[in-house]
């Protein structure tokens, strides 16, 4: 067994494009908030945009309300045409810049004071047109089967059935105009003031000063050295912002479970999956497939390399480590690496990635008042944008590919009417972790021996923090919520217990699992997302064997343009229906697990000599 851990790092990658790219001229390392959105919260075009927007749903309100819209199908069919117009505003825009504008600066007083004002008035005048949608829900169920079975209404028989379904969970207009209103006071707020003390909060590494959020992105790819003093510093930090952190989440999950209970939803989790567009026996399929087969694949895998390190146990934060270095990757680098394999996948997919590079729809680098984390956000009539804490190494490779993935996903879906050009969450997950793989494949050729374990090491890895470790927090913050109804509260000690527990459930004996490696639930947004971590195993899952397709058959790509460009149309299970996926099998999901076993057995392979 090798005892070293000593780690040999190359100074830098060198990787050469396998085709001539197209030029690519210079490129920006911030957003253009200026040029793609407004010039600032107070701009006049940004209160026109708001203004225009409230004028177009006081006028349907005013023809609509007072009229029998659902008396005959020509006067339905206009209604949903003006009613599809309400969809056609700069609001979403509106609300997206404003939200950047404080991820990019977390001190940005112009912009919060801003948003919290609109907010208000944007949900009172949206609540003039609660009416339409609930009276549709009460149609009688011949009418509703009439409707849908309608060719004149095909535009809208997806948003109807949608309707038709929500309908048992809504409230009277006078409850949900109150249950809109609350929802910034109850919620928003303390979701934007938790995020407001993380994005300033800086820690010390001896003399040196940093982000709080920077530290956090770095923590798993630094050298050991360095790893266990940004953990502690962070650690340190973290538990001053618990007490913060525990009045929020306890707010939000009493919040969940009022709402809920309003709308007669059995589990926490059920409204979560509705407004995904999926069903909760999908969930259960999947969480059941992890928990029995996935959990046995990571904890193999953990196995495997303490065995490589030649001891029991290693710390949680170690868990990624491998004894040999990759080198160091900076964002030039990792943009080539990503045109490549984009190009090289479907050159429609490398044009969005220039466009996005050149007209300043990513924000690069870290800095002090800058969110932390990575995430990509678009929307109707709204510019697909791009947060990065980008630092050099293959884990933000896999981070910008994993954002273009939901870039490109959303810019797909664009081809959809504006009714469905936004997607769900799980279909979301899936393009993001699709195109991981396209670029983890592409570079796989690059690398050879040693590199090539360790390389692999990081995909798998990567792997098991999306296929199995969210589903270890999606089942600890399960138990929070369950926990909070139950007993009233949680102290920010226990949440990091229980996410500890079940972190230890995943990893098994060969990791060292203590109560402040569950810390990240002070820190992680998902938390205060309402189960959202799952769609990460789900999409996971999904692109592994929607890549492995194209592996078999290159003509296969023309299926993946196809779920790209689907948009929201139709519910999750009938989107990957289309191009032959059948979520509603348990085995589906283990055919992706199988696939993470193949790999951990490679793994296990190219390390038999350093093991023994």
């Amino acid at each position: 067994m090798s005892t070293s851990t000593k780690k040999k790092t190359a100074k830098s990658f060198a990787y050469t494009p396998k085709q001539e790219l197209p030029k690519l001229g210079k490129t920006k390392t911030e957003w253009s908030l200026g040029t793609l959105f407004y010039k600032s919260p107070t701009d006049k075009k940004l209160e026109a945009d708001v203004n225009l927007a409230e004028k177009r749903y006081s006028a349907f309100a005013k023809k609509y309300r007072s009229v029998n819209f659902t008396k005959n199908d020509k006067v339905l069919l206009e209604s949903l045409q003006a009613y599809r117009r309400l969809h056609d505003t700069n609001l979403d825009r509106v609300f997206v810049y404003l939200f950047l504008c404080r991820e990019r600066n977390a001190a940005d007083r112009a912009a919060e004071k801003r948003v919290n004002l609109l907010q208000q008035h944007v949900a009172n005048f949206s609540n003039e047109v609660l009416f339409f949608e609930l009276t549709l829900g009460k149609l009688p169920r011949k009418r509703q089967l009439s409707l849908l079975k309608n060719d004149t209404f095909s535009l809208y028989h997806f948003m109807l059935r949608r309707i038709f379904q929500a309908a048992k969970h809504q409230l009277s207009e006078p409850e949900e105009r109150i249950l809109t209103l609350k929802s910034m006071p109850a919620r928003s707020l303390w979701i934007a003031g938790t995020d407001k003390i993380l994005g300033i909060a800086t820690i010390n590494i001896g003399k040196e000063e940093m982000p709080l959020n920077g530290a956090l992105m770095e923590l798993l790819d630094a050298p050991k050295k360095r790893r266990h003093a940004l953990w502690n510093a962070c650690a340190a930090k973290l538990k001053e912002i618990g007490p913060i952190a525990e009045n929020e989440l306890n707010a939000l999950y009493l919040d969940k479970k009022i709402d809920d209970e309003l709308r007669k939803y059995e589990k926490p989790y059920s409204a979560t999956v509705r407004s995904f567009d999926s069903n909760e026996e999908s969930l259960e399929a999947l969480v059941e497939a992890v928990q029995q087969k996935g959990y046995p694949i990571s904890k193999k895998f953990y196995r495997l390399k303490a065995q490589l390190y030649g001891t029991k146990q290693l710390a949680y934060i170690d868990r990624d480590d491998y004894p040999s270095r990759l080198p160091s990757l900076n964002y030039d680098q990792a943009v080539t690496i990503c045109r490549d394999a984009f190009y090289n996948f479907n050159p429609v997919y490398g044009a969005i990635f220039d466009e996005m590079l050149s007209n300043g729809h990513i924000d690069v680098y870290p800095r002090k008042g800058k969110g932390g984390g990575a995430f990509s956000i678009s929307s109707v009539n709204t510019p697909t944008m791009v947060m990065l804490n980008h630092a050099d190494d293959f884990s933000s490779l896999r981070t910008l590919a994993h954002e273009m993935g939901h870039a490109i996903h959303a810019y797909r879906s664009k081809k959809q009417d504006i009714l469905y050009e936004d997607h769900s969450t799980i279909t979301a997950e899936t393009a993001s972790t699709l195109f991981e793989a396209i670029v983890a494949n592409h570079l796989l050729g690059h690398f050879s021996g040693t590199q090539k374990a360790a390389y692999l090491n990081g995909l798998i890895s990567d792997k098991i923090g999306t296929m199995i470790m969210c589903i270890a927090r999606y089942a600890a913050e399960l138990e929070m919520h369950q926990t909070v109804r139950r007993e009233g509260a949680m102290s920010w000690q226990d949440m990091s217990t229980c996410l500890s527990k079940h972190f230890k459930q995943y990893c098994g004996s060969a990791i060292a699992i203590t109560p402040d490696d569950g810390l990240s639930v002070i820190a992680k947004t998902h938390y205060r997302r309402n189960f959202y971590q799952f769609t990460y195993s789900f999409g996971q899952i999904a692109s592994s064997i929607m890549f492995a397709n194209v592996l078999k058959n290159e003509s296969y790509k023309t299926e993946i343009d196809t779920f790209l460009s689907a948009g929201d149309k139709d519910t999750v299970e009938a989107i990957y229906k289309e191009i032959g996926i059948d979520t509603s099998k348990s085995s589906t999901f283990e055919t992706g697990l199988s696939m993470l076993e193949a790999e951990v057995s490679e793994f296990e392979k190219l390390t038999k000599t350093k093991r023994e």
